[in-house]
């Protein structure tokens, strides 16, 4: 589901488009997503990303946006007080948007460019 998503994102990417608002809430759970089954999204960036927080989260969470942008998150950590549920992170699939407001750079490669912000819990 999410190599869809993120190769829809991809095709989207390709067409013109004015900046992208703020993601809207549509939330689905990634919790069983990262295990034997995962596979590959082809961002070194993304894959690091989902399996760290598939290895920290008890619940991971999907918030898909408008176009290009989805937040990824922890709902709820395996580990009380992890630092993986201090921030939601912002991926982006359209490397020509900029940095979005109030985020920093977490990482970038040829597929997506990651960004984390505060999750305000």
């Amino acid at each position: 589901m999410f190599k869809i998503a993120l190769l829809v994102m991809t095709i989207i990417s390709c067409a013109k488009h004015t900046p992208v608002p703020p993601p809207t809430p549509h939330m689905y759970d990634l919790s069983g997503y990262i295990g034997p089954s995962f596979e590959t999204t082809n961002s070194p960036c993304l894959d690091g990303l989902l399996v760290n927080l598939g290895a920290a989260c008890e619940t991971m969470v999907q918030i898909e946006g408008a176009g290009v942008i989805t937040e990824l998150s922890c709902h709820k950590t395996k580990k009380k007080g992890s630092h993986w549920e201090q921030y939601t992170f912002i991926v982006i699939g359209d490397l020509s948007i900029g940095h979005p407001p109030n985020t920093h750079q977490f990482c970038r490669d040829h597929a997506a460019a990651i960004y984390f912000k505060s999750a305000h819990k």
